[in-house]
Parts: C-alpha cells; sequence; structure tokens
C-alpha cells in the first residue's frame, strides 16, 4: 500500500507552498459516463445472483371461427382455427440469466506529519484529498471493468469474483460456442453446475441463444471504413429483433468517436443530394475548385461568434438516435493479466437496460493506525446487469 510521507514533498514536484495560490486543478477529463448513466438494481443477496431474459410471443395471423368456445381439452401447443388457440406457456420464451458481483477496494496510508504538519498549496486535508482521490479512483475502476469484455468467473482463493462485463454479455448469436459463448444448438446453458469452465473459452453464465445480438446489430470492419450505411444498419437490425424506434446512447471510443465527425465529409464526386444525411442542420459546405482532387466538407457555421462546429454528437437516423460520449474506459482482455484500451470501439446502449447492483456503495473504512499514520478502505461490491442484450448494439471496429 503506497503511503503519503512528508518527506516525499518538494516545491516543485510535489506542490509544497512556496508562492502559489491555493488552488490545484485536478482534472479528470475521462468522465465515467457509464457508471453514471445505468440506473441502481436491487442489492444481490448473494455472490451470485439471477434475473430473467423475456421477449413477447411472435404474431399469430389465425383466423378464429366466431361463436366457438374455447376447447379446454385442447392439448397444449396444438392450435385449431375451427376452436381456439393453444394454451400457451407465458414462460416459454422466459430464460434465467446469472453474473457474479465483483469486490472493487482501493487503499491510501497518509503519515502524520504529512497530516498534520505539512500545508500544501490547495489542499487543506491530506487525508480528505486522499479519500476524494480515491473514491474516483474506485468508480474509474468500476467504468474500466464494465466496459470491458471481462467474462464471469468465480473466485478462486486467490482471483476474486469477476462479474460479466458489457463486451462478454454482446456475444453475437451467430458465434462458435467452441471460441465464444453463443449457443448455436439453442439449448439452455445456463446451469453454473454444469457450465463452470471459466477462462476465456469457458461457460460461465453464458447469454442463451434465443437472447443473443444478432449478427447484423454489430458492425465489424475497420473503423475508417466505417460509413452512415452501417450505423444505419445496426439500428435497423436492432428495430428487426425489437420493434422499437427510440433514443440510445452510445458510449464510443476516441476514434470512433472521430469517425462518426468524419461522416461530415463527402465523396469528391457528391452532388446536393447526395449530402442528404441523417445529420441534421448542416448550413454550409467548402470546396476546392478541383472537386476531382478535394472532398465536400459540411459543417455548421455560426456566423454570429465567426466560428464553425465540426463535430457531431447526435446521429439521428431511420430507426433510432443515437446521442455520442466518447470514453477512454473502453478495453479488451489481450493476456490473463492485461487489458488495452480500444478507442476504436463502442457499444449502443438503451439504459433502461442496464443495471448496477451493489451489493455494498462505496464506503470508507478506517483501519488500524499502528502509529504510522491514518489509513483508508474505499470499497464497493457491484456486479453488472444486462436485461436483454437483443436491445443493444456493438461497434466491434479494428483500427
Amino acid at each position: 500500500m503506497a503511503v503519503l510521507l512528508e518527506t516525499g514533498y518538494n516545491d516543485t514536484q510535489s506542490g509544497g507552498r512556496e508562492d502559489l495560490s491555493d488552488l490545484i486543478s485536478n482534472v479528470d477529463a475521462r468522465s465515467t459516463v457509464f457508471t453514471s448513466l445505468a440506473k441502481k438494481g436491487k442489492k444481490p443477496g448473494n455472490a451470485v445472483m439471477g434475473w430473467q431474459m423475456d421477449k413477447h410471443d411472435e404474431p399469430d395471423a389465425t383466423a378464429y371461427v366466431d361463436g366457438k368456445d374455447v376447447s379446454m381439452t385442447q392439448a397444449q401447443g396444438a392450435s385449431n382455427a375451427a376452436d381456439s388457440p393453444a394454451f400457451g406457456n407465458p414462460a416459454a420464451s422466459r430464460k434465467l440469466q446469472q453474473n457474479y458481483i465483483q469486490l472493487f477496494r482501493r487503499t491510501f496510508r497518509i503519515s502524520n506529519l504529512a497530516n498534520e504538519i505539512q500545508i500544501v498549496a490547495g489542499v487543506k486535508s491530506e487525508l480528505a484529498n486522499g479519500i476524494a482521490k480515491k473514491l474516483v479512483s474506485l468508480k474509474r475502476d468500476m467504468e474500466f471493468v464494465f466496459l470491458s469484455d471481462q467474462d464471469p468467473d468465480a473466485d478462486t482463493g486467490s482471483v476474486g469474483y469477476k462479474t460479466k462485463a458489457m463486451g462478454s454479455f454482446l456475444r453475437r448469436a451467430d458465434l462458435d460456442l467452441a471460441s465464444d459463448y453463443g449457443d448455436p444448438a439453442g439449448t439452455d446453458v445456463t446451469d453454473n453446475a454444469n457450465n463452470h469452465e471459466g477462462g476465456r473459452n469457458g461457460s460461465d453464465f453464458r447469454v442463451h441463444q434465443s437472447f443473443c445480438m444478432p449478427k447484423g446489430s454489430a458492425y465489424e470492419g475497420t473503423v475508417a471504413n466505417l460509413v452512415e450505411a452501417d450505423v444505419q444498419n445496426v439500428l435497423k437490425s436492432i428495430y428487426d429483433t425489437t420493434g422499437n424506434i427510440r433514443d440510445y446512447d452510445a458510449v464510443v471510443g476516441t476514434s470512433l468517436k472521430r469517425a462518426f465527425t468524419n461522416f461530415t465529409q463527402a465523396s469528391p464526386a457528391a452532388t446536393a443530394n447526395d449530402l442528404h444525411s441523417p445529420i441534421t442542420n448542416f448550413t454550409q459546405k467548402i470546396t476546392s475548385s478541383d472537386e476531382a482532387a478535394s472532398p465536400v466538407k459540411v459543417f455548421n457555421q455560426n456566423a454570429s461568434e465567426k466560428s464553425f462546429i465540426n463535430a457531431i454528437d447526435l446521429f439521428e437516423g431511420d430507426f433510432g438516435r443515437l446521442r455520442l460520449h466518447p470514453s477512454t474506459f473502453i478495453n479488451e482482455q489481450t493476456s490473463a493479466t492485461e487489458n488495452a484500451i480500444r478507442a476504436f470501439k463502442g457499444y449502443v446502449i438503451p439504459f433502461d437496460q442496464v443495471e448496477i447492483r451493489y451489493g455494498k456503495l462505496p464506503e470508507i473504512k478506517e483501519l488500524t493506525d499502528n502509529g504510522g499514520g491514518p489509513a483508508r478502505l474505499i470499497q464497493a461490491i457491484a456486479a453488472l446487469i444486462v436485461n436483454n442484450p437483443q436491445n443493444f448494439g456493438y461497434f466491434d471496429c479494428t483500427a
């Protein structure tokens, strides 16, 4: 555990008071948009929690005969147009989904001299400052985990419980079982007793095939080749599956965010009709005298402020709107112990379908001080809940 000592200060490196103002700007531009927008679910009662994924029945076009009573003796699943529809099981499409909780922790210690004597510009209390910083760090840790492709795993005694993360929930339905969680056979694979294998290709809490995200809801290609039609196709796939036109939040890496902004750059041969875009209110275009060599650029201009805006924060398509939130936390596991930031990936999220269930809300615990100075533990227990992955989309881009 790192310890802040009085001897760790000097005027140029640690902010020790010299001719400085009492202000330190501790800027953290990496906003934790996912944990901020996700709703808080009920407290889990166990390290393993379960919830039901469900969907509506398919439409029935049968024309039933007027005046016929419902046949109470009709066999389950049998339908007779002359009598009545089959007695269906309203829970037939329901499938159990499960996930583990995960324990998140941060600790620190402040030496007695650092806490009681040393005066630092802008810091009234090193202890209070340490608590504030570690609370932010804890929330960033949770954001990093939830926006990863981490697979769930049980506590081994040396490694704690791991919660199933967004990338793991959004495995496509067409992927092969040997390499991913998808289950082409369509069998129910949520039974932990039979499916606890662990590891990248393990089967802990796989999403049932009937609730896996369709192939069309994921764009797979280079971020440089992403065009408006690809985004429209992702939204169309979600609509084809759910029947809902709605607003979504898209948590996207920084390179993917730039790819959306580049939609304002049309091809060199573009005409006025070609510039029709789901991104509205483009009021001006710039062209070169040699259109064959230079692309057309469209952008918003504010004449009164003598400025122009070339940034896309809202994409409005035929089947929904995407509010874009850049993030530096989207990541993938590259080895058993390492993760890499993926600036070119992103998730299309209906946040009413996402919950963070806290077994323990972030708390500050005072640890024993045996003379070295005050120490604190900041911890939380949480798990990610995705109600139905078919409501989501995924930009699984490559660089």
